[in-house]
């Protein structure tokens, strides 16, 4: 295993570690985290525990959103569930619900959020350690007709780091294309295809069987 090799196995192990430990509180340090989750209705209060936690402007009003992915059971004896929470930033420093997703991917390893370019990115990893990866990650972006979030994006990868094979389906479903890359035996090809140009749902209530077809 080389360096980079290591280096990535040691992001991938300190990810997963932390997610599974640390108390909701020490999730995020930022001063919008605890007041955007004060805004959770009472019935959605049982969602604890943060997994992960992404700011920035999803709505073009230049004032900083939170998406948080929280778990929680509603009893002893209840499954876990996974929200996917996005709160819209209000001048005031305060915040109001902006989609909250039914019961959402229930990764094998862990969740990544980002927030860049007005896009929010939701990585999902079912597999990594120092031989591969595994994941998935879903594109949303603020739909002001649907007041939601519509997925605009979806991309499926699966990477060896033994033999440098590299299998990987980028779809953008604003222009219908999907970008499928191969890589084996150190010889790459990439081939665009035709998606679906389908209406997507919005966040709101779904699930991630809605995002994953």
């Amino acid at each position: 295993m080389n360096f980079v090799q290591t280096i990535r196995l040691l992001y991938l192990l300190l990810l997963s570690c932390f997610s599974a430990v640390l108390p909701a509180w020490a999730k995020d340090s930022s001063p919008e985290y605890p007041s955007a989750v004060a805004e959770l209705a009472p019935e959605l209060r049982y969602l604890n525990f943060v997994w992960a936690v992404a700011t920035g402007d999803l709505n073009g009003d230049g004032v900083p959103d939170v998406a948080l992915l929280m778990t929680g059971s509603k009893g002893d004896d209840s499954p876990r569930e996974e929200r996917l929470v996005v709160l819209a930033g209000r001048p005031d420093g305060g915040f109001r619900i902006l989609s909250i997703s039914g019961d959402f991917c229930h990764p094998s390893k862990f969740y990544n959020l980002d927030i860049r370019k007005r896009s929010l990115f939701v990585e999902v990893v079912e597999y990594a350690d120092a031989a591969r990866l595994s994941s998935y990650t879903l594109q949303f972006r603020h739909d002001a007709k649907l007041n939601d979030l519509a997925l605009i994006g979806k991309e499926v990868l699966a990477e060896s780091y033994e033999d440098g094979a590299l299998d990987r389906i980028s779809s953008n479903y604003l222009s219908g294309d999907s970008i499928h890359t191969i890589r084996k035996d150190g010889r790459t090809k990439s081939v665009k295809e035709r998606v679906a140009n389908k209406a997507r749902p919005g966040l709101q209530g779904s699930t991630c069987d809605a995002f994953l077809d």
